[in-house]
C-alpha cells in the first residue's frame, strides 16, 4: 500500500465518521473484503482496516472534544523571557 492509498483510506474513514457511520461499518469488516488462506494478503487488509479505523477515530476523537488542548491561554511575547536567562 503507498502513502497515497494510506491517507485515502483516513480520509475515507473520517468522512464516515462524519457522515454518521458506526466503527462497525468499516468497509474491511464485509465478508468478501476479509482474507481467507493468504498471510501476506491478511496483512495488506490489516493495514487498510487499521487506517480506515484510525481515520474514523480520529474524527470522532475531533467531534466528541476529546482532543487535548496543551493550552487555552495565548502566550504574550511580551512577557516571554529570553531563553537564555
Amino acid at each position: 500500500m503507498t502513502i497515497e492509498e494510506l491517507i485515502d483510506l483516513q480520509e475515507a474513514g473520517s468522512r464516515a465518521r462524519v457522515l454518521g457511520l458506526k466503527a462497525h461499518e468499516n468497509p474491511y469488516l464485509a465478508a468478501h473484503r476479509v482474507p481467507t488462506g493468504d498471510t501476506s494478503a491478511l496483512g495488506d487488509w490489516l493495514a487498510r482496516h487499521d487506517a480506515w479505523k484510525f481515520g474514523w477515530e480520529a474524527e470522532d476523537a475531533c467531534r466528541e472534544g476529546r482532543i487535548v488542548v496543551h493550552s487555552k491561554e495565548p502566550i504574550s511575547i511580551a512577557t516571554q523571557r529570553p531563553l537564555d536567562a
